[in-house]
């Protein structure tokens, strides 16, 4: 009836973390052994970066991520992070900024710096803030007129192709994916990629275009909406009911936003992910200095825990393990943050739920923490997992599914412990008997053993006292 998850190996009985962690592949860890470190350092699931690197690295990126997979036993998502409309510069050879020199931008670089985006030119104004890199590089606009604009530097730095362009306080109007997102949209669902993040998400209907192109090529991966617009952060709540998990992205919302707003904002989209039942990850500089120094600093280790005590599902490594010197390292001090910032939490439940499965959900959680209980749940789909880690259980939430992309997908779910495969339909006598198979559960246990009879739904519960 069941399949052990020996094909990809087991799951570590032992592992308590309920937050998850994700790092993003790059130059500097996109080796088989640099992956293995991080899994076996506590990483969760993996980010491809769509905004830099072929097509071909990518893919194999993916065959690294795979061949772990097998080899180390952990059910290992990969998120393709489309680049989105941003703006950004052109190619030209990196210049070094000192704080109050002055340089050029123009729209085809004949004359300084090219930002080759008509947008940028008609909306610069003078006196305005430009931030380059997700705001590491910050200037002040001096003149702007005739597709030029001289800026002053504002910090020291060194402005290098590609990055992205912002205007504090303004939005540039793109389209919501673009020709670049399109061709690689194609090639994660190739790839068959368990999650889609769509950068710089507006409104709900940019989330339904994207869900529009998945159910058109029968792709169930889920959808990310990256909040790092100031329509995303207006709209947080309408795309938090149409999209599947959030993403504070605070290096551009730090280019949108004054930065003491940051911490503000990062606890307003959890909250808005958690109230609609949906997982939420924080990124961008949890580990910033790791990228050279192999041990974070105290704001950083500060930082990790606020994330953790907001409530978010997962952690977001990128420059850290992407291009930094050191990201097993970068995994192994977010896995021990983490860790430690959970002790003595007490998760918060911020609302029972809209439908009568989200409040069957809830009761299930409750019936289990009630009698000291595991929890044993089948999904389908993903559905059933999302729901119970919802209401982030405090006790072990153990995942069966029929499929190896299913159990990627939930393994990014506060607390969600991907457990097995299961072949077929399974009743809940039978799922019982698979967690004992897989050494989930032991004689003397209570199990709380739920699944769903329909798709999408979650129905069905049982109490087994082995």
């Amino acid at each position: 009836m069941s399949k052990s998850f020996t094909e990809v190996g087991e799951v570590d009985p032992t592992v308590d973390r309920h937050i998850k962690i994700i790092a993003t592949i790059g130059p500097s860890s996109r080796s088989v052994e640099v992956v293995r470190g991080m899994v076996r350092s506590g990483v969760d699931g993996f980010r491809l970066n769509f905004s830099h690197g072929t097509l071909e690295e990518k893919e194999e990126e993916i065959e690294v991520i795979r061949d772990v997979e097998r080899e180390e036993g952990h059910p290992l998502p990969i998120i393709g992070d489309l680049q989105g409309p941003a703006v950004r510069l052109g190619e030209f050879e990196p210049v070094s900024l000192s704080r109050g020199s002055t340089f050029t931008l123009s729209r085809d670089g004949s004359e300084g710096i090219p930002v080759p985006y008509d947008d940028f030119f008609k909306l610069v104004e003078r006196g305005d803030m430009v931030l380059f890199e997700g705001g590491r590089i910050a200037a002040r606009t001096l003149e702007a007129a005739g597709g030029k604009v001289v800026a002053e530097a504002l910090v020291e730095g060194t402005l290098k192709p590609r990055k992205t362009v912002a205007i504090r306080g303004k939005e540039f109007d793109l389209p919501s994916i673009t020709e670049k997102d399109g061709r690689d949209l194609e090639f994660a669902m190739k790839e068959d990629l368990e999650y889609i993040a769509l950068s710089f998400t507006r409104s709900k209907e940019d989330v339904k275009e994207l869900r529009d192109r998945l159910e058109e090529a029968d792709s169930g991966s889920w959808i990310i909406a990256k909040i790092e617009t100031i329509p995303g952060v207006e709209n947080v709540d309408s795309i938090a009911e149409e999209a599947d998990a959030l993403l504070v992205a605070r290096g551009d919302l730090g280019a949108k936003f004054p930065l003491e707003t940051i911490p503000t904002l990062q606890m307003r989209i959890i909250e808005a992910a958690i109230r609609h039942g949906k997982p939420s990850i924080v990124a961008t500089q949890l580990l910033d200095s790791m990228m050279e120094n192999p041990i974070p600093t105290r704001s950083e280790v500060v930082d990790v825990y606020t994330a953790v005590r907001d409530g978010a599902d997962a952690l977001l490594l990128t420059g850290e393990t992407a291009i930094g010197r050191h990201p097993v390292e970068s995994a192994e001090w977010t896995n021990r943050i983490a860790s430690y910032s959970e002790r003595g939490y007490g998760p918060r439940r911020l609302a029972e739920g809209d439908t009568v499965y989200d409040r069957f959900a809830l009761g299930v959680v409750e019936l289990a923490e009630a009698i000291d209980a595991k929890i044993a749940a089948y999904t389908r789909g993903g559905f059933t997992a999302r729901r119970l880690s919802r209401y982030r259980p405090r006790i072990p939430l153990n995942v069966f599914a029929p499929t190896l992309e299913t159990l990627r997908k939930v393994a990014l779910l506060w607390g969600a412990r991907p457990a097995a495969l299961v072949k077929g339909e399974v009743d809940l006598k039978g799922l019982a008997d698979i967690a004992v198979e897989n050494g989930i559960a032991d004689k003397g246990d209570r199990l709380v053993l739920v699944r769903g009879r329909l798709e999408e739904t979650t129905d069905v519960v049982r109490i087994e006292i082995l």
